[in-house]
């Protein structure tokens, strides 16, 4: 199960009193890794991040865009900002944070076939866009081990711990929220593609402050079934009928458990093989996305 979880496929917090910002440390290769915290150990922490401007990234047609850095367990983490080139809403934009799946070679996550460091990459280069196009700030967190984030050390393709690890970058991420200039703290939302389906529910299970999330070809999430009333945010998820790194079947399996504890959900399903989908399905995808958004 754990092999197939993650090489299948080619991430505010709820106010609690523990602070936890140094409860691991970046640790040398040859000491196992502090276990990821738990679903319950997240619920119940408290993460004080800062964020840190590092420099500008490639603009896109709709968005410009910078990295940031930040701090969580002993390690420098980076994420992607995106922000629409659009009129700002008096509020601020509102916000998708976008979990990527997973990525054969970590270290090259954001490499170009052309070896240009140009984040999120050629696969993924296609998400900021969709989003930002459509009225949404987009943060994309590197993952710890990923690109020049620190924390090689906690990947394991054979873990499925990996996804614990990655959701508390991504909740550390968003508790220094209120560092990113126009964004509308008020409206934050999550899309997650592939082994980021595990990352997001994680994260989810663990905050009541994202309204809504989307997962597209999502890995096999059986394991957090027994969490799934603690969910808070309505889901919209995604998936081709015939997808040969995540089955359909995640997807099924996912919808029913939604549906037998009736939690609001949407299911889509779309004709093919393709995992990312192709360039028309995407743009499908993410006018149903941002209308299931702006609906709450």
């Amino acid at each position: 199960m754990r092999s197939v979880l993650l090489l299948a496929a080619c991430a505010v917090l709820t106010g609690g009193r523990v602070a936890i910002a140094d409860a691991h440390t970046a640790v040398p290769r040859s000491a196992p890794p502090a276990p990821p915290l738990s679903i319950g150990e997240l619920r119940d922490a408290r993460f004080e991040s800062r964020l840190a401007y590092e420099r500008d990234l490639d603009e896109g047609a709709s968005f410009s865009a910078r990295l940031v850095s930040y701090r969580h367990t002993g390690l420098v983490l980076y994420a992607m900002v995106a922000v629409p080139k659009a009129a700002m809403p008096a509020a601020g934009f509102p916000v998708v944070v976008a979990n990527h799946g997973y990525v054969p070679d970590p270290r090259r996550y954001g490499i170009t076939s052309d070896g240009r460091d140009a984040r999120p990459g050629d696969y993924y280069r296609s998400v900021p866009e969709l989003f930002a196009s459509r009225g949404f700030l987009v943060i994309m967190p590197d993952y710890r081990g990923h690109n020049s984030s620190a924390g090689f050390d906690y990947i394991d393709p054979q873990d499925e711990r990996s996804a614990g690890y990655y959701a508390e970058d991504v909740v550390a991420l968003l508790a220094a929220l209120g560092d990113i200039e126009g964004a509308d703290p008020d409206r934050v939302f999550m899309w997650s593609h592939s082994m980021g389906g595990l990352v997001a529910l994680r994260t989810l299970l663990a905050t009541d402050i994202v309204r809504g999330a989307s997962f597209w070809s999502t890995m096999n999430v059986d394991d957090l079934e027994t969490e799934l009333h603690a969910l808070g945010a309505p889901v919209i998820v995604h998936h081709a009928t015939a997808d040969e790194a995540t089955p359909h079947g995640n997807s099924l399996s996912f919808v029913e458990a939604l549906r037998a504890i009736g939690h609001p959900h949407v299911f889509h399903s779309y004709d093919g093989d393709a995992h990312f989908f192709g360039d028309a399905t995407r743009e499908l995808a993410a006018d149903r996305d941002a209308e299931f958004f702006h609906s709450f």
